[in-house]
């Protein structure tokens, strides 16, 4: 009888150390897959050609490596500040609208800046040159990176939606370790993503002067186009603001 009991009371033991390592194991997977959902969704966001990637790959072309990665940092940084405070907002706050509608017209002087000195220097700077060395008041990449990023109010409305998706399909929670793992994630995706705008930058034009004309252009008719979208979005959002 004594021996049965010893015998019970190991086996019990047994499966509570086996529960602990199923539940350990189990939180761990979770926050694999919080880490790995933020990777791919700021990876795959950051692909396709827009204001930030673009700028980084010029930079790379005009100036080197180096000077792109300060500004993918920059661009990093502001980007896990924002999504910090989408977080935030998800469970506190509803300032969502209220922060896209301040940093529209922010956004929209921004970019024409840059197009205006963009199409300035094609046509008065015969040597390479990169956004950031033609501009004044914003001779740093880092600096650069922190002002596109910050007043690029897309990300905003990007990283509510998807945190509401994965909100409601249980990957991320409301917790210190799933908020952590998440940025993390979010953090190496969108400079992976750089880093292969910043590498195409550095390989592809073995002779950025004889294309600089061209590139400053180009980059001119890309700020311009997105100055007038955020131009758009920032009279669409203020239409319906008054109709409501």
């Amino acid at each position: 009888m004594e021996d049965f009991t010893s015998k019970k009371h190991v086996t019990f033991n047994s499966l509570l150390v086996l529960k602990g390592h199923f539940m350990e194991n189990s939180g761990m997977v979770q926050l694999a897959k919080v880490f790995l959902s933020g990777l791919l969704i700021s990876f795959l966001g950051a692909l396709p050609f827009g204001t930030l990637n673009l700028t980084a790959f010029d930079i790379s072309a005009a100036q080197g490596a180096m000077p792109a990665f300060w500004f993918a940092l920059a661009v990093v940084l502001v980007e896990l500040i924002m999504v910090r405070l989408t977080l935030y907002g998800h469970e506190r706050l509803q300032f969502g609208d209220q922060l896209v509608r301040l940093l529209l017209p922010l956004g929209i002087l921004l970019l024409l800046y840059l197009s205006i000195s963009s199409f300035l220097d094609s046509s008065s700077i015969t040597g390479a040159s990169s956004k950031a060395s033609i501009l004044p008041q914003i001779k740093s990449t880092f600096v650069l990176g922190l002002l596109l990023s910050a007043l690029n109010p897309l990300q905003l409305p990007f990283w509510f939606s998807w945190n509401k998706i994965l909100d409601n399909r249980g990957v991320l929670q409301s917790t210190g370790a799933h908020h952590t793992f998440y940025l993390m994630g979010i953090g190496l995706g969108t400079w992976s993503a750089l880093g292969v705008f910043i590498t195409a930058g550095k390989y592809i034009f073995n002779n950025y002067g004889q294309y600089n004309r061209m590139t400053n252009l180009l980059m001119g008719c890309m700020y311009l186009g997105f100055s007038f979208y955020l131009l758009f979005l920032f009279i669409k959002k203020r239409t319906k603001y008054k109709i409501q």
